[in-house]
């Protein structure tokens, strides 16, 4: 399984929850293909959420989108989201894992499953960025990320629709990048160039 890597293969990673459909969509339009990187949704929806979220966003941009299937490799210029009901775990043989623990704040799949596997797996991460919800959901991958020398990016909370997610993982870790309003989508398209 090895064999097949992308040694140049490096990742975004987006986490939300509530709120954050909207900015998910926002930045799915900023992407333009090709990108040289996999960008990898995690936002908490229910147990039985369909698994609609590349046909919702295709009008949205030309890059592949899609939910992948467990030991899909993660290849670069492609949009990845994370399945309902099941925790998205990023390997260090370059493929997508599933995962059906328990819920992680009540949420599965888990922004600190996906973000943790991620720092733990070798690949480099171009940015990691934190956005609006309920739960503290995200605080411990973004502090694991950020300690390894990954750029991370939290949304203001005093701006955030659900300022929960975005305060605990400031709380966990001081130095993360703060997106602020007046910049926020320029900044955001700056990292994803």
């Amino acid at each position: 399984m090895n064999s097949a890597r992308d040694e140049s293969l490096s990742l975004v990673l987006i986490g939300g929850s509530s709120g954050s459909f909207v900015i998910f969509e926002d930045i799915i339009k900023l992407l333009k293909n090709p990108v040289s990187f996999a960008v990898i949704f995690v936002l908490h929806r229910g147990k039985y959420s369909a698994s609609v979220l590349p046909d919702l966003f295709k009008t949205k941009t030309d890059v592949h989108m899609s939910e992948p299937h467990h030991l899909d490799p993660i290849t670069a210029n492609s949009i990845y989201f994370a399945l309902p009901d099941y925790h998205l775990l990023i390997g260090e043989d370059h493929r997508f894992y599933y995962d059906h623990n328990e819920p992680d704040f009540f949420s599965r799949p888990s922004i600190d499953a996906t973000f943790i596997s991620a720092a733990l797996s070798g690949i480099p991460v171009k940015a990691a960025m934190l956005f609006t919800g309920s739960s503290q959901d995200g605080a411990e991958g973004m502090k694991l990320l950020a300690e390894k020398g990954f750029p991370t990016y939290v949304q203001n909370p005093e701006f955030a629709e659900f300022p929960r997610m975005p305060e605990e993982a400031l709380l966990k870790y001081h130095q993360h990048n703060l997106l602020e309003e007046d910049k926020f989508y320029k900044t955001i398209s700056d990292l994803l160039s």
